[in-house]
């Protein structure tokens, strides 16, 4: 994952837009859905213990095609997890 050249533009293009007036909540989607899609190997394990949102995740994981949950559970690689679990 880290030597991939769309990780590395998708985590520069977040660094850029970190402290941008409107935010940079499209390039956080970015990164955690291109590493859910191409690196699933990298998406960490579930986290219900410390985790508010894990848990209902989980109960709908037979229903989530879009890999909702992966993408919260990968932000936690590349975001503080105070601001990870957010979504």
């Amino acid at each position: 994952m880290w030597a991939c050249s769309d990780c590395t533009m998708r985590l520069r293009r977040l660094a850029e837009m970190w402290a941008a007036p409107e935010g940079c909540l499209w390039e956080q989607l970015q990164v955690a859905r291109h590493i859910a899609e191409v690196h699933p190997e990298e998406v960490p394990p579930p986290h219900p213990a410390d985790c508010e949102l894990c848990p209902s995740y989980a109960r709908h994981d037979a229903d989530d095609p879009a890999r909702v949950w992966a993408e919260h559970r990968t932000r936690d690689l590349f975001m503080p997890p105070e601001v990870a679990r957010l979504l």
